[in-house]
């Protein structure tokens, strides 16, 4: 999905030129796979994509969350091919960007952005080593959050529009295990699980489980 072209004009500010090509996608539809040719760079406008890599006994890896703001795609730069999978967690505005039409300023952007992203998933790898599984996944459920893949209802609560496999993705174990231990969450009153959603019920105690907030994301 990365090919396109832009208009034969000379284009002084990509991210910011009408003319830029904009892609959309709706949840769980993928923007590129693991091997792909690198054509361009991207920024999301809106909405939140997660990657992922996927081991040789099959099991996929979120190794980032991105969000709107952020530059990605950097391969591009160097004419690899993608060393990641590229998944959209909601509906997904991005714009796309040559390395051709790159100029300073943009590229001090990709570069600022590329920064705090490593930062990120700096901080997300200590929160995989960090703690219990259950800790884990409190700490994912309130990191989650402030996400687009976040809603707050009437009564304050908040709800996730995930499942027990992201959760599982995101926390390094075995959908099983994240299962087992959301059950536990749900009997002990700190969330309530349905349907591809997960709704935080006290907020207080998720957050007490968790013995250091860490910002991943």
């Amino acid at each position: 999905m990365d090919s396109f072209s832009y208009p034969n004009t000379h284009l002084t500010n990509p991210t910011l030129a009408p003319e830029a090509p904009r892609m959309k996608l709706e949840p769980k539809q993928t923007l590129y796979f693991t091997g792909d040719r690198a054509e361009s760079l991207f920024q999301i406008k809106k909405g939140m994509i997660r990657f992922y890599m996927t081991t040789p006994e099959g099991r996929s890896i979120t190794v980032r969350h991105l969000v709107p703001g952020d530059y990605f795609g950097e391969e591009a730069l160097a004419k690899g091919i993608r060393q990641d999978t590229a998944e959209a967690l909601t509906r997904v505005e991005t714009e796309l960007i040559s390395p051709e039409y790159l100029n300073q300023s943009t590229l001090n952007s990709v570069i600022a952005s590329l920064s705090e992203q490593m930062r990120r998933v700096m901080n997300y790898e200590y929160h995989l080593q960090q703690g219990t599984l259950k800790q884990r996944i409190a700490r994912y459920l309130c990191a989650l959050t402030e996400t687009p893949l976040a809603y707050e209802g009437d009564d304050g609560n908040f709800t996730l529009s995930v499942t027990h496999s992201f959760i599982a993705e995101g926390t390094s174990a075995t959908r099983e295990s994240v299962s087992a231990l959301i059950s536990e969450l749900s009997s002990e009153g700190l969330i309530a699980s349905g349907y591809a959603k997960i709704t935080l019920l006290d907020m207080d105690a998720l957050q007490a489980l968790v013995d250091e907030p860490i910002a991943f994301l």
